[in-house]
């Protein structure tokens, strides 16, 4: 009997002892101190010197009888205005949205507003395809609006121009190509 409670005061030792390895590895408290430093910049835009309009007359029409213009409200809207005078009169207007930060972006969204189809001004819209990316700095993506005052009207309409406007919405690109 004596034997027996030798072996349980040696496997009570042994208990206590591993409860107090435990206690004490889960007491523990474990400090980590770092810092992290983001070295990059987003900055997807509309560059000013990137919106180009161009103009041209029916045949046979009045240098001036058609004009376009696109003015840049904001890093990523651009309004596009374009009047008309007679039938056959075109304006085209390219819009550049520029990737001008370090880290990749992609077209998440582009709306264009503003295009009435019952005018006999007919459009012609080019953009990018959603999820497109803007890899490098400096790569950009194009938006072209083309307005053509149809030539098989019978009557002038009261209304010959048009406001449009473009607006791209571009996220981080977090792939990995």
């Amino acid at each position: 009997m004596k034997d027996n409670k030798n072996w349980v005061m040696v496997g009570l030792g042994v208990v206590i002892c591993i409860m107090a390895v435990a206690y004490a590895a889960f007491a523990t408290t474990l400090t980590i101190n770092g810092t992290a430093t983001i070295d990059s910049s987003w900055c997807v835009q509309i560059v000013n010197e990137e919106i180009t309009c161009q103009s041209t007359p029916a045949v046979g029409g009045a240098t001036g009888s058609v004009t376009a213009t696109a003015t840049r409200e904001s890093n990523i809207l651009a309004t596009v205005n374009m009047t008309f005078t007679q039938p056959g009169d075109t304006a085209t207007c390219t819009i550049k949205f520029e990737n001008c930060g370090d880290l990749k972006a992609k077209l998440n969204k582009i709306d264009i507003t503003g295009i009435d189809t019952e005018t006999p001004i007919k459009f012609e819209v080019t953009k990018p395809e959603l999820n497109t990316p803007l890899v490098a700095k400096g790569s950009n993506h194009e938006v072209t609006i083309k307005g053509t005052y149809v030539d098989t009207i019978t009557s002038q309409p009261s209304t010959l121009s048009q406001e449009v406007n473009v607006v791209a919405e571009y996220v981080q690109d977090m792939s990995t190509d």
